[in-house]
This record gives structure tokens, sequence and C-alpha cells, in this order.
């Protein structure tokens, strides 16, 4: 079976498309890493080349045009408003979706799309155009079969007796399932001392120690690098390797 690189032109920076849709942390964090490496004189590390967001408020924007970094954005409310459908229409959702992709390949060709915080989901369409190159980040373990949406991962995991937790990254590879093929997690991170009613706690603890952690490494250290792989059946493979289920581990 054929194994292929999610990023195999490392001969030159890996183009970074970020999609996000209020503060921009993760975005900040992948950023910092970029110009950490590019300080070291490292060549094969990502470039985020451009961010759109859906709200043209979002003080992402205005973050990384105080980096240079181009933007661009499509009011999701107001486009949904303008063709009279909720944001929840699947018809809708194609249409937005084909708007943003017009808008952003005038400026770019993406190598990998990063979901930084990106409140929209995805139509096929979108995943399909740039197949196997989105990226997206959960802030518990994927692979877990006790999740449900609308409570917290961290609450959940302490509800289903947990002492630690991961957080994940993951490729949007199909819109239908709510997660996809995981990339990798991070090192576990402890809940001892907190209860279920500490959520807002215990998640700042999981950004600090896991995603800000996580997504940087997976962007510049191991897909710019052209170290992660995919087949045909949506196995990950990290030098060479088979990851499993769960996919590559971050060490502590």
């Amino acid at each position: 079976m054929q194994i292929t690189p999610l990023y195999p032109d490392t001969a030159r920076p890996m183009k970074i498309l970020v999609l996000a849709s209020g503060r921009g942390t993760n975005f900040e964090k992948i950023h910092s890493r970029q110009m950490e490496l590019e300080q070291s004189g490292q060549i094969n590390c990502g470039t985020i080349e451009h961010v759109f967001s859906n709200d043209p408020e979002a003080p992402v924007l205005a973050k990384a045009k105080a980096l240079k970094i181009e933007t661009s954005s499509i009011s999701s409310e107001k486009f949904f408003a303008d063709i009279g459908k909720p944001p929840s229409d699947e018809g809708g959702r194609v249409l937005y979706d084909s708007a943003v992709i017009s808008l952003i390949e005038e400026a770019l060709e993406p190598d990998i799309v990063v979901l930084a915080g990106y409140r929209r989901r995805l139509s096929r369409l979108f995943t399909e155009r740039f197949a196997n190159r989105i990226l997206n980040l959960y802030p518990g373990d994927t692979t877990k079969d006790y999740l449900v949406r609308g409570k917290s991962a961290c609450v959940q995991a302490l509800e289903n007796g947990e002492k630690t937790i991961r957080c994940t990254v993951y490729i949007e590879n199909d819109p239908e399932t709510r997660f996809g093929t995981v990339v990798a997690q991070s090192a576990d991170i402890s809940l001892e001392g907190f209860g279920t009613a500490d959520g807002a706690a215990m998640e700042e603890k999981i950004r600090e120690q896991g995603e800000w952690k996580l997504f940087p490494f997976v962007v510049h250290d191991l897909i710019a690098n052209g170290r992660v792989a995919i087949d045909g059946e949506n196995n990950i493979y990290v030098d060479g390797r088979w990851t499993g289920e769960s996919g590559f581990l971050l060490s502590p």
C-alpha cells in the first residue's frame, strides 16, 4: 500500500493557511515556533502566509496584521443572512466554503490548512479540496468512546475515572464524523486535584501543557520536515513507522 507524506516538498518552507475565529492563541504559538526555527537557521519549517476568519472582527486578524501576515475574511453571519439560510444549512455551508476557497486560492496555494479555533464546520467540498491537508486540535483524547458534544473533554475524563488527559491533533478528513485521523497526542496531563466544577482551570492547564506544545510541534517539527505520512486506509506513519490509533506521542 502506498504511503504518502503529508508534505513531501521539504526543499522549501511549507506554506500554512490558518483559519481562526477568535483570539488566535494557537495561531500565536504556531507562529512563535516558526520564528524560533527561522532564527536558528532551519528551513524545514512551516511559514504562516495567510490567516482567514469567518468573523471580520476576530482579534486573530489584528494579531496577524501586526506580524505583517496577509489576512482575509468573509462574515459567515452576514453571508447566511444574505442567502436567507441558517448557519447549519448544508447547502449554504457549501456555498460559503466555495466563496472561502475562491478567496483563499487568490492569495496562495496552501500546503497545510490549520484550524486554530475555527468555529465553522467544514463542508465536504472543503475537505476534499484540501484532502489530508487540514489539521485540527481537540483538548482531549479523541480515541475515547465516551466523548459527547457540548461538555468539556476534561470534565468527561474525570467523570469516566481518568487521572490524566491528552489533547489531540488530527486530520479533518470526513465532515460527517466528529474527529478525523489522529496525527499526534500530547504527553499525559495530570488532572489530580481537580473536580468537575474546575473546568476552566483544567482547560487552561491543558492549553499550557498540551495544546501550545503539541500543535506547533506537529506543524513545524513533524509535518514540515516530511516526517508524517498517510496510507490509503488513513493509517499515520511518523519516520516510516505506523503510529497506531493514538498517533505520535509527544514526550513530556
